[in-house]
């Protein structure tokens, strides 16, 4: 398993990183490079060999029609030839003989038949295949009146094309196309005359020409007669045996379906099929075998692909070959260089992982003027200022425990688990005299008291407001702690900072101070009622047994006294705001009458002063849920140090 071990690691290196993909993208490349030139070669070959194969097809479909119009010259020649019709109206076969072999044989017609109009062969001239051109055979006799085009034409039937028509029949020397035409004499149809062509000698003259082999098909893809097994002029494999003729025949059969669907398309797309015959392939393209309108079948032209397959095979093999060299010669310099970046990179690697390890005297010592070198030199000025930070860290250190352990307060460091991080000496004394309930208490508590409100709105300056300390008493000592979160300068909360101070003596004295306060205000509260009640009582009796002159003096000592239980009564609700015992009396009250009262009972003493008041109030009330006397201190209190404060005039 070692090796498998070493495997992994080679795997897993920088250099197989790099020479990997590397050779595989050649890889690849050189792959698609072959395949796509060979296939751009074999694609310009085949678009070559298609290119020859449409104009066979061409050429085969010009020559069809060149031995249409040859058929029609001679049959024009014959039926306008004199003594001709009145030979054929007559029946004499004798004349017939005399005059039309002349013309069939200058017109190298293969044969011709004259017909008088019930069908019947007046005379027949018909060349003997592979014989000399002279060399004809004459009869009369037969009946050609069970043909379909025979009658047509005999009945004067005339169509788009005119009053001819072409077809296939058997005749004693094989397989021939006629076209048949009427003949007249002095505008009187008197019978027909066909010209005929040999099947097989058209279609061997079709070859040449086309330098392809040919092929026709009947109506239902039957093959009528092909150049691929019959031609003299091809290689003895094809002339073994007639039972190998078969063979191609039975190869180049179409269905009735596939005829339906290439002559409708032959005006725009030429439908190719491949066929292997005797072990060579050929690639057939079809046409429309038509004539004067009429579709006899298909014709079919054939090229060997052999000189593709051949080329294609050669041009593949020699392209594997050079790109295989190339591939090679890339690797070799791709390694090269890939040695080249990665020996340097070891060396930082090794030198990264030293420092590390802890050794920051290590450097890299590599002095290239490539992107590497500036990394290595880089990572030595990172190590440099890595000891240079180690250093002031040290000092920071040793000077943050220094204030710490000087400072009188309690510090305590928690992380966001309540872990106790550090803490000074003076927090070590009171958390040593807690028990481990109330420690727990306050490290848990103090970190989860809520944030402080929100900051005022965006437009006005942030106003940072400070955490509320909270205090504790332990045994005979209050402490007054104070929370605070520590958060990096990404604003991550990385702990809670925890200060507590001895409060003890401050304690006792707001205590001491509450408590005089309160004594105080009770003790002046009850003679001053008195004075109050009393001085009411002499004012009433004043206004009618006491001299008037008194009655000043009298309104004054109540006027006062009301003051001074005034003042009084905020001095207790100063001690009782201190003391967290104010009593709120809420109640629904209109504020803008509270605030006009208040301000009516101002506006003589205002004015006597030189000042104007001016109050804007809104003519609805203005309803709200408060204290009716505490608020109308509020306000007695605004109009007090405007009165105060403003000066005279």
């Amino acid at each position: 398993m070692a090796w498998l071990g070493k495997l992994r690691r080679l795997g897993a290196s920088i250099g197989a990183k790099i020479i990997l993909p590397y050779l595989l993208l050649t890889l690849l490349v050189a792959a698609v490079g072959a395949f796509i030139v060979t296939r751009l070669v074999t694609n310009t070959m085949q678009e070559r060999f298609n290119n020859q194969l449409y104009d066979a097809g061409r050429i085969v479909s010009e020559r069809m029609v060149e031995y249409e119009r040859r058929r029609l010259e001679v049959l024009r020649a014959i039926a306008a030839s004199e003594g001709v019709p009145e030979a054929l109206a007559a029946g004499d076969r004798t004349a017939l003989a005399n005059l039309v072999p002349q013309i069939a044989i200058n017109n190298n017609a293969d044969a011709v038949e004259l017909l008088n109009m019930q069908g019947r062969e007046v005379y027949g001239w018909q060349r003997l295949p592979n014989q000399p051109t002279f060399a004809a055979e004459e009869r009369t006799g037969s009946d050609y009146s069970n043909l379909e085009d025979v009658r047509l034409v005999l009945e004067g039937y005339s169509d788009d094309f005119g009053d001819k028509r072409a077809f296939l029949t058997q005749t004693p020397h094989g397989l021939m196309l006629f076209t048949i035409g009427p003949v007249f004499r002095n505008a009187e149809q008197v019978g027909a005359v066909m010209v005929g062509t040999y099947l097989e000698a058209m279609l061997l003259d079709l070859t040449e020409s086309a330098v392809a082999r040919v092929t026709l098909y009947d109506r239902n893809g039957r093959v009528i007669a092909s150049t691929l097994g019959r031609d003299e002029s091809l290689s003895a494999t094809l002339q073994e045996s007639p039972d190998r003729y078969e063979t191609v025949l039975q190869a180049l059969q179409e269905t009735p379906q596939r005829y339906v669907v290439i002559s409708s398309r032959a005006e725009n797309e030429v439908p190719l099929r491949q066929v292997k015959v005797f072990g060579q392939e050929y690639t057939l393209a079809f046409g429309d075998w038509r004539i004067r309108g009429q579709s006899f079948g298909l014709f079919s032209v054939a090229l060997a692909r052999n000189f593709i397959i051949s080329t294609a095979d050669t041009n593949r093999n020699f392209l594997s070959l050079l790109f295989s060299i190339a591939t090679i010669a890339v690797f070799g310099i791709g390694f090269l260089i890939a040695q080249r970046i990665i020996q340097p990179l070891n060396r930082l690697v090794q030198t990264a992982l030293t420092v590390a390890r802890g050794n920051l005297e290590q450097r890299t010592n590599i002095r290239r003027n490539d992107e590497i070198g500036t990394l290595a030199e880089s990572f030595d000025s990172m190590t440099e200022t890595l000891v240079e930070r180690n250093r002031q860290l040290v000092e920071q250190a040793s000077t943050l425990k220094t204030i710490l352990n000087s400072i009188a307060d309690a510090v305590i460091v928690l992380d966001m688990e309540g872990n106790i991080l550090t803490k000074n000496p003076a927090a070590e004394q009171i958390l040593s005299d807690l028990s481990d309930e109330l420690q727990a208490e306050i490290l848990h508590d103090l970190p989860q008291e809520p944030s402080p409100p929100a900051a005022a709105p965006a437009e006005a300056a942030p106003v940072p407001v400070p955490r509320r300390p909270r205090r504790y008493r332990i045994g005979n000592r209050v402490f007054s702690a104070l929370a605070a979160p520590m958060e990096a300068p990404d604003g991550t909360q990385l702990g809670t900072v925890i200060a507590m101070r001895d409060v003890t003596r401050e304690a006792e004295a707001e205590y001491l101070q509450d408590g005089f306060i309160t004594s105080v205000s009770h003790e002046l509260r009850t003679p001053l009622t008195a004075v109050k009640g009393y001085s009411d009582l002499l004012l009433q009796l004043a206004r009618t047994g006491l001299n008037e002159s008194h009655i000043p003096f009298i309104e004054s000592i109540s006027t006062n006294a009301g003051h001074l239980v005034h003042h009084i009564n905020k001095l207790i609700d100063i001690s009782e705001l201190q003391a967290g015992t104010l009593v709120i009396d809420e109640d629904e009250l209109d504020f803008a009458e509270l605030v006009a009262g208040v301000a009516e009972s101002w506006r003589e003493k205002i004015e006597e002063r030189g000042l104007k008041l001016k109050v804007s109030l809104p003519e609805e009330p203005v309803m709200v849920r408060g204290d009716t006397a505490r608020l109308r201190w509020a306000v007695d209190n605004l109009l007090s140090n405007a009165y105060n404060y403003t000066p005279s005039g």
